[in-house]
């Protein structure tokens, strides 16, 4: 998300690799014990979800990686376990050691260019995974407790900006084989890069009182858009960009569409949500200033972070 937490091409850095954020309404204080399983799920989870193709059917130029979010519990109130780590103290989750990056994805898969197709038979999740720390195996039961799995696609950092990044969230497991409850089918994702048809990307300046704001003080997390992969389902794309200090700031490449952009201003620890129904020219301008009522937009929610 989000968690679930890149860049450059204008005014903003790049905020390294895992960048999901737990959004306003994520549980934080549990725990994988306290959430029970699913009936029926044998195995585990899995999702018929092959991997990336270029937008002809072909491998990928580039690189890349695909992180994937396990999530626990409801909508209303969704826990992340693998984001629940404290790398101070190394406390977290019971299960996290299982994550593959503790503190964000249950599973990270990197691949060189040409080898987009990084799930040929599906994307599994079982009940059991290995110790990354200790070594041996946990049984989480997280394929049984799975409530929705969120996947995420990362080009690399020279080409954060450039490339669009897609993902998109399954949260049905409804049907039953060879002992696995599968999501509906997702199949391959065309990536597409900035320029080409349904791209877009947005921007604007971004100021305290019409000063720039410091480098580092903003995070500005972006979703929205959508597109869709070849099976038909829906996706979406994402993004994270960070103030450098210049006075303005740019999305990168996105699908076109509606989107939801999470301003967190951490000097004051005050977010704001700016809503936009539907961005489909390039160059759209969206002004964020941290003095004004709703960073500048008088329809934006806002709380403390």
């Amino acid at each position: 998300m989000v968690g679930s937490v890149l860049k450059r091409m204008l005014p903003l850095t790049a905020v390294a690799f895992t960048v999901l954020v737990l959004l306003p309404g994520t549980a934080r204080a549990a725990d994988t014990i306290q959430y029970q399983s699913y009936p029926g799920r044998g195995d585990g989870v899995a999702v018929p979800f092959e991997g990336y193709t270029d937008r002809n059917g072909g491998p990928i130029p580039i690189g890349g990686s695909v992180g994937v979010d396990l999530v626990l519990g409801p909508a209303s109130a969704p826990y992340l376990p693998c984001q629940n780590f404290d790398s101070a103290t190394g406390a977290g989750d019971t299960f996290v050691n299982a994550c593959e990056t503790r503190g964000s994805y249950a599973t990270y898969t990197r691949f060189p260019a040409g080898g987009g197709l990084v799930f040929p038979n599906g994307y599994f999740l079982g009940n059991t995974q290995p110790d990354r720390v200790r070594g041996g195996t946990l049984t989480t039961n997280w394929g049984a407790r799975a409530s929705a799995l969120s996947v995420e696609f990362y080009p690399p950092a020279d080409l954060d900006m450039v490339w669009v990044h897609p993902r998109f969230n399954v949260n049905r497991f409804d049907h039953y084989a060879n002992g696995w409850a599968y999501s509906a089918p997702v199949g391959r994702i065309a990536l597409s890069k900035l320029g080409d048809p349904g791209t877009t990307h947005f921007g604007g300046r971004l100021t305290d009182a019409g000063r720039p704001v410091t480098a580092g003080r903003v995070r500005i997390t972006i979703f929205g858009g959508e597109a869709h992969s070849s099976t038909g389902f829906r996706i979406a794309s994402f993004a994270v960009r960070t103030s450098t200090g210049t006075g303005s700031w740019d999305s990168g490449a996105m699908y076109t569409g509606g989107y939801q952009l999470y301003v967190l201003d951490t000097a004051t620890h005050r977010q704001c949500v700016i809503g936009r129904p539907g961005i489909t020219t390039a160059g759209a301008t969206i002004d964020i200033d941290l003095a004004r009522p709703g960073f500048g937009d008088a329809r934006a929610r806002c709380m403390a972070a």
